[in-house]
């Protein structure tokens, strides 16, 4: 059956993919997106049966009660196809040490599977693959997709939530500047280190 649609907001979406205002030459854009921080994840789903994960920044905090986030894939991507076919997903929230991992299923024109040795136990809602190492694993059910310009914006429940061993004393893996990194986990009484 897939991921709802919306068909009311595709359609203002694209109606505004050509822009009402004017807006800065693609180049401009694209060197201020790299300044900005963010947090990396590999979303996961099975292709053909064995475990898939694709490297993301653009995951965020939809909404705490209920419990949602969002991402954006590419909608040509297999990623998204399997996300809409299965109305499910995992997310693991990586570590710093799993910048290897992250590279290689960001890494264009390839598949991405992944390996056994970087699994653990799978979800327990869903079964879905689940990243050994990862400061969290989740487990997602589509609410809804919206197509925009060229990505699928995804929004979902997230319906189970596991630490990973080292969830509280592990850095997160970053990206920055077209550059993997790590963020000095911070004193807990409020210094950043």
């Amino acid at each position: 059956m897939g991921a709802p649609v919306m068909d009311r907001r595709t359609a203002s979406l694209r109606a505004a993919a050509g822009a009402t205002h004017p807006c800065v030459p693609a180049e401009d854009f694209a060197a201020s997106m790299r300044k900005l921080a963010s947090g990396i994840v590999v979303v996961t789903t099975e292709v053909e049966g064995r475990p898939w994960g694709l490297t993301l920044s653009s995951v965020s905090s939809f909404s705490a009660d209920p419990a949602r986030i969002s991402l954006s894939v590419n909608k040509t991507n297999v990623t998204a196809r399997y996300i809409a076919e299965r109305e499910r997903f995992g997310v693991a929230i990586l570590s710093d040490d799993k910048m290897a991992l992250a590279a290689d299923l960001a890494a264009p024109g390839k598949p991405k599977f992944i390996a056994e040795e970087q699994l653990c136990s799978p979800g327990p809602r869903f079964s879905l693959p689940a990243i050994d190492g990862a400061l969290y694993n989740i487990e997602c059910a589509v609410v809804f997709m919206v197509e925009a310009v060229d990505h699928v914006l995804v929004v979902a429940d997230v319906v189970s939530a596991r630490a990973g061993a080292h969830a509280e004393t592990a850095g997160p893996l970053t990206y920055f500047d077209r550059t993997f990194g790590s963020f000095a986990v911070g004193d807990p009484e409020g210094g950043i280190v």
